[in-house]
């Protein structure tokens, strides 16, 4: 049983709740985080704010987009609450004189100020819910310093479900009453807020825009990763693990792309000035500014650096995507509600922005925009899809229950919805099961260039579908191991420590280790080089000193036989010779292992 809960950053789902996890939204913010290269933020930053200028931080932004929808979206909801706020306070002397416009404005700022998507008072009230209950009043009084004070503690009061004493019952169950309405209200606040207004407005990273994440976490270490994963095996190992959903902004493969600019920011700011400049003929001007505004232009390009084709289009493809990014840029501008809405339609800057949109993909020949996108678009895509087989094997192996979306078994390029509600070609999927299962049944000395060749063309997936239909085989067979084993951090040394991403998953004397790569674009690769071997890792190593000396693993990848050296150590170029990840096997009981142990591990995974 798993819940359908957005659960922010800093926010803990009880343990003693009756469900074995959420469906994995938290995840999803903290994998795509290891593809984010934290240390350019504030370069990035300054790009995004130069180009658009824009100037808001995103707490600003969300607050600002959850106030606007309790004005529009949400007000006949906001006035119902000031109604039932309003009758309570009439039933005590000391609050009878708040006014309905006062409360109804208290309520607003409390929800446009919520840390969290809703709390949970019920018969009851946490300390987890009294905190963000106070810090939401807390800072809407500081947001409205004109407001009489009395009235934001008496709405806090009212939210933590707590009358006074004398009160009769009737009036205490009004106030939890209250309280359990406010929570429905919040919720899609910050929904429609937060996921549906700020995140098509904050655009410096799209790819951090993501239902249940923060654009303002910018990256993450890998310490911290591995102390969310660490927590996840303690508390929650049984929760689902998602990296697009039908919900998604856009999907993992558009993501894993778009996080390539965090690594190349110059590379970035000289693009957008240069496409700028290139496109500005076709640029008009609605009601007094830039159609499109430089906001929707920076997220358009960030769009097509993530969802360009890597195979050559003729006219008709070019058409077919053509209209996918003009339905995704419309949507995007009526979300952001900021030149044209769902409800209050600019129909001449829909028409600007739709035009510009046409004029840069309009045709295939003659085309300098289209030209130099293909250009720039090639490591992007290149990177990106390291970046994607790296996540699916994180989700794979971590702490709980991977979840795949339809069609994301390949490189995925949709959007958010309807985009990502097209047809799944599962004819081609099927041809390639028979395919890859071909690869798992050759000779274990020739499985390796087997896997070797499914880069040969990048995009098609083959690749990431392998890794997925691999991994998912060695789950099943190994059932405990992943549902059961603990979680223990693999240190990295050496000079590409920082590329790396590494853990043990274990079971008594059975386990593997999980190498993924990260930052590819960092390496200084080129483009279409695999990040294999020693030319990629040099004197990188992983420190494997819990296993005994001359343990032997089978990386299940690429069916090779790796033994650990001195002290545990395994150079990085040894684990990584024909895949850019490693998902290693062993078995390492205290004494050496019988014949039919050996075999099993040896059968287990050249299947």
């Amino acid at each position: 049983v798993v819940l359908e809960k957005i659960a922010a950053s800093h926010e803990h789902v009880p343990t003693t709740w009756a469900v074995h996890g959420t469906t994995g939204y938290r995840f999803t913010t903290v994998v795509n985080a290891l593809f984010v290269d934290r240390l350019a933020r504030s370069k990035l930053g300054r790009v995004w704010r130069a180009f658009t200028g824009e100037s808001l931080d995103f707490e600003e932004a969300a607050y600002r987009g959850k106030r606007d929808i309790t004005r529009s979206a949400l007000a006949s909801e906001l006035t119902v609450l000031a109604t039932e706020l309003l009758r309570i306070a009439r039933a005590d002397r000391r609050t009878r004189d708040y006014t309905f416009n006062t409360l109804r404005r208290a309520i607003a700022e409390v929800a446009s100020c919520f840390p969290v998507y809703r709390t949970y008072v019920a018969e009851g009230l946490t300390a987890q819910d009294r905190r963000y209950i106070d810090w939401a009043v807390a800072h809407a009084r500081k947001r409205v310093r004109a407001a009489d004070a009395t009235v934001f503690e008496f709405l806090r009061l009212a939210l933590l479900a707590s009358a006074p004493e004398e009160a009769p019952a009737a009036l205490k169950e009004r106030y939890r009453a209250f309280a359990m309405k406010f929570q429905q209200f919040t919720s899609p606040v910050s929904a429609k807020g937060v996921e549906d207004t700020s995140f098509y407005n904050f655009n410096r990273l799209a790819s951090l825009n993501e239902v249940g994440g923060d654009p303002d976490m910018f990256g993450m270490t890998v310490s911290a990763f591995h102390g969310a994963s660490a927590d996840r095996a303690a508390r929650w190992p049984h929760t689902m693990l998602a990296t697009s959903t039908h919900d998604n902004k856009r999907a993992e493969d558009v993501r894993c792309r778009i996080d390539v600019i965090s690594e190349m920011p110059a590379a970035w700011r000289l693009a957008l000035r240069r496409w700028s400049r290139m496109n500005a003929s076709q640029r008009r001007t609605v009601d007094g500014v830039a159609a499109p505004s430089r906001n929707d232009e920076y997220l358009l390009y960030q769009t097509l650096l993530g969802t360009f084709p890597d195979e050559p289009m003729d006219a008709a493809a070019l058409d077919v995507y053509r209209d996918r990014i003009e339905s995704y840029m419309l949507k995007a501008a009526r979300e952001a509600k900021r030149h044209t809405s769902w409800v209050n339609v600019n129909a001449e800057y829909e028409e600007a922005l739709a035009g510009f949109v046409r004029a840069l993909l309009g045709r295939l020949d003659a085309n300098l925009f289209l030209d130099d996108l293909r250009i720039q678009a090639g490591p992007i895509t290149w990177f990106g899809m390291l970046n994607s087989l790296s996540m699916a094997l994180v989700k794979l192996t971590s702490p709980g229950a991977p979840d795949f979306y339809q069609g994301c078994e390949l490189i995925d390029l949709s959007l958010v919805d309807p985009d990502n509600r097209r047809p799944v070609d599962y004819g081609r999927r099927r041809a390639l099961l028979e395919e890859v299962q071909r690869a798992a049944a050759s000779p274990t000395g020739e499985m390796a260039a087997s896997v070797r060749s499914f880069f040969d063309h990048p995009s098609d997936g083959r690749a990431k579908f392998w890794l997925i239909w691999r991994a998912l085989q060695f789950r099943r067979e190994h059932a405990e191991l992943f549902l059961k084993g603990d979680y223990h951090p693999v240190a990295v040394s050496g000079g590409r420590s920082r590329n790396v991403v590494a853990y043990a998953r274990r079971v008594g004397d059975r386990g593997i280790v999980a190498v993924a790569g990260r930052l590819f674009a960092s390496m200084g690769l080129e483009q279409g080089r695999l990040p294999v071997g020693e030319p990629a890792w040099g004197d990188t190593v992983l420190d494997l000193a819990f296993l005994p000396e001359g343990t032997r693993m089978i990386n299940v990848l690429t069916g090779e036989s790796i033994e650990t050296a001195a002290a545990g150590r395994l150079p990085l170029a040894r684990a990584m010779t024909a895949f850019p990840g490693a998902l290693l096997a062993y078995e390492a009981p205290a004494a050496a292992p019988h014949s039919d142990q050996q075999g099993e591990i040896d059968g287990t995974v050249s299947k």
